[in-house]
């Protein structure tokens, strides 16, 4: 028995040493990981919109000074943070790599130190922007920092039984998307882009999550022109595309028989010489680093990639648009406040007041009369999906409208032939995000529509002329033969739908600023 026993309680010390320190060592490791996060956390809010080198160097260094707080080291002295990132920064790229109390580390060090008090040795190694990420295209992000940690400590009890040290590691990465970037896209679709026989050059971004269709009569042409001499436009698919697991025969590759059919997309395109069948682009994104100037920062923390089969950046998961920014005081109307324009409430004056509009049944408000500035609510009534209506009668200048959509309503816009319904957003002059941005937005509920269907006759078009932006992400927008749709601003629909004809296509251009800002985004994606 004295020899069994031995053994065993050999065998059982062995264990208990090894448990122990392994719950030490997990605990380390939770501790090491919670200083990675906190670093890469800290340095990522330096890095704007655009980071330079300069913002690269002052991430690395706040970084580098969060790890210092919880593992210090001597000497530091005063700049030594911005000192020892700087040390580490050449051209685009910070990396630096810190070794306490160790003459040797992968990466090379750039510079030793010794623990204080006598602490475990330890590197520290802050890559900006992260050069080792798991996620490949994490890697050359500038709006991302990359923050590794290795401590060495005491085995404890398993030093009884050979294992002298333990070595504790942790990697982080840390993502910001920077406040007040406007979503970059002048024409998003979650679904499709329809495009009429005469050529559309849009001058900006064109996003549709599935496919682009000219129409095919006149197999036309749809083309992302620059938006300046340094801004050229680029065309970006959702997910899936061939070949994407889970693709559903339907992308640009095989767009249910709608011509372009298996056409690619076509890039380094002069999009005022577009000819027809082209879905092409200005931009030469030629590969997955080039598609990220499409999206600056991507705060959707999904990165753009080339798809080589359609020759156009894909998102996957596909893009989805960015929260409206309400405008302000976005009102509640009273009984008084809710009219039956049909029935010529609202007029005071011979001008419509903004209020709630709805009525029993039918088009809810047809604007035959000048309109007061404001926020015009549009409820939803008329089986027609005509719920406002424009048409010959409607003042050819409204300034300072927003039309809010509720539960799906519709506006009908017939303008004449060769007649053109200026319109503008209404503004508060609050200075909020979501003021003077909207000529038209929704409740999200439902699907709202704007329809212009083939207005007045004649050889002429009849135009509705945008500035501002359009918001109907569950919503489509259909422009029919003699209609055209001019927007500076952006548009943003669940479905694009032109079947203009040969008369002149909708035009939009995009404009910064009345693109809503997005959200902040400051995360840990690694």
């Amino acid at each position: 028995m004295i020899p069994l026993v031995a053994i065993f309680g050999t065998v059982l010390f062995g264990c208990m040493a090894l448990a122990t320190d392994l719950s030490i060592s997990t605990h380390l490791k939770r501790v090491v990981q919670n200083v990675t996060d906190a670093a890469a956390l800290a340095g990522a809010k330096h890095l704007p919109i655009t980071p330079n080198i300069g913002d690269e160097q002052a991430a690395t260094a706040d970084a580098l000074a969060v790890v210092h707080n919880a593992f210090p080291w001597t000497p530091a002295g005063v700049g030594w943070a911005n000192s020892l990132a700087a040390s580490g920064c050449t051209g685009s790229q910070c990396s630096v790599t810190l070794c306490a109390g160790i003459t040797s580390a992968t990466p090379a060090c750039t510079a030793t130190a010794t623990p204080l008090s006598g602490g475990p040795p330890f590197t520290v190694t802050i890559n900006a922007p992260p050069l080792t990420a798991q996620v490949a295209a994490y890697n050359g992000d500038p709006h991302r920092i990359e923050v590794i940690v290795h401590q060495q400590t005491p085995a404890f009890f398993g030093s009884f039984v050979g294992a002298a040290t333990n070595r504790e590691g942790a990697q982080s990465i840390a993502y910001h998307f920077a406040a007040k970037q406007p979503f970059p896209f002048a024409l998003y679709s979650r679904t499709l882009i329809g495009d009429g026989n005469s050529p559309e050059i849009v001058n900006g971004n064109l996003y549709a999550s599935r496919y682009f269709a000219p129409q095919g009569s006149g197999h036309a042409a749809i083309c992302a022109a620059p938006v300046s001499a340094t801004q050229p436009g680029f065309i970006v698919l959702g997910s899936p595309q061939a070949p994407d697991p889970g693709y559903s025969n339907d992308g640009q590759n095989n767009n249910h028989n709608v011509p372009p059919g298996a056409d690619p997309v076509a890039n380094g395109v002069d999009c005022t010489q577009a000819g027809a069948g082209t879905v092409g682009m200005s931009a030469s994104p030629a590969n997955t680093a080039g598609c990220q100037a499409a999206y600056p920062g991507n705060n959707s923390g999904t990165p753009l990639v080339w798809d080589a089969t359609d020759q156009a950046c894909e998102s996957n998961p596909p893009i989805a648009p960015p929260a409206v920014a309400a405008p302000p005081n976005l009102p509640v109307y009273s009984g008084a406040q809710t009219y039956c324009g049909a029935s010529g409430q609202g007029l005071v004056g011979g001008v419509y007041q903004k209020g709630d509009y709805r009525c029993a049944s039918g088009t809810s408000l047809t604007i035959d009369h000048p309109m007061a500035p404001g926020i015009y609510e549009i409820e939803a009534v008329s089986s027609s999906g005509c719920d406002v209506v424009m048409n010959s009668s409607t003042p050819t200048t409204l300034t300072g409208i927003t039309f809010y959509l509720r539960n799906g309503a519709g506006i009908c816009v017939n303008p004449p032939s060769g007649t053109t319904i200026s319109q503008t957003p209404f503004d508060s002059g609050s200075g909020l995000p979501g003021d003077g941005r909207y000529d038209v937005l929704s409740d999200n509920v439902g699907n709202p529509t704007v329809t212009m269907n083939t207005a007045g006759g004649g050889s002429g078009t009849g135009t509705w002329n945008l500035t501002g932006v359009i918001w109907l992400p569950t919503g489509t927008v259909s422009i029919g033969n003699k209609d055209a749709l001019v927007d500076s601003g952006q548009v943003i629909v669940n479905t694009w739908l032109d079947t203009s004809g040969y008369h002149p296509n909708p035009s939009i251009s995009y404009n910064s600023d009345y693109a809503p800002p997005q959200t902040e985004v400051l995360q840990l994606s690694e």
